[in-house]
């Protein structure tokens, strides 16, 4: 299920662009079901619950020959590889330090691929929200980072990451916009000549 719906794509977008007016700065937003696949974990979970479910087996059943059991160790460890790809479940096996570094490495692919970083003053910030690891991740362009400190990020990623959590996804990037842009509308008022370099509308990934 995706975190925003047609009306919270409207309003972010109209809020990204009016804050575009008043500042040079270039904001955009990205919305991901999960930053990884998380392959390894979800093997490393599926070995392990072989492992003990064969070990079960042979309690019971000890004179099941060993080419069976090994057929049943590989049916099983597929099985569970599949199973817990369900979100809600590999939500609570991915490790947070895992989580975390898939989530900031997804935002740094987004931001490449998403040009953040071509604008004319380098004045870009990506948003990026993962929605299975529940976090967020802001990364700005050089001419950002001269007039923002890294701390200030960090402010806006727990604003939005509050809101996610109560169910107003939609609230807190807007919120986090809006005040981000009257901040870069001090530091970085918008040229005579300025124009929109990079697109408002959200950007949803399907996987």
């Amino acid at each position: 299920m995706a975190l925003f719906d047609s009306e919270a794509l409207t309003r972010i977008e109209a809020a990204i662009k009016e804050v575009e007016q008043n500042t040079a700065g270039e904001i955009v937003v990205v919305s991901v079901p999960r930053s990884d696949a998380y392959h390894e974990v979800r093997l490393a979970y599926g070995i392990a619950f072989a492992l003990g479910g064969a070990a079960v087996l042979h309690m019971f059943v000890p004179w099941l020959a060993i080419g069976w059991l090994l057929w049943l160790e590989a049916a099983m460890v597929l099985i569970a590889w599949l199973a817990f790809n369900i979100p809600p479940v590999l939500r609570l096996l991915v490790p947070a330090n895992r989580a975390e570094f898939a989530v900031v490495q997804r935002a740094q692919l987004e931001f490449l691929h998403r040009r953040v970083y071509d604008t004319r003053d380098h004045t870009g910030v990506l948003i990026l929200l993962s929605e299975l690891e529940h976090q967020v991740t802001i990364l700005g362009d050089a001419g950002i980072y001269e007039k923002l400190k890294v701390e200030a990020f960090q402010v806006y990623v727990d604003r939005v990451v509050t809101a996610v959590r109560e169910g107003r996804a939609a609230d807190g990037v807007i919120a986090v916009i809006t005040d981000l842009g009257a901040r870069l509308h001090e530091m970085l008022p918008p040229r005579s000549d300025d124009r929109n370099e990079l697109p408002d509308a959200v950007q949803q990934v399907e996987r």
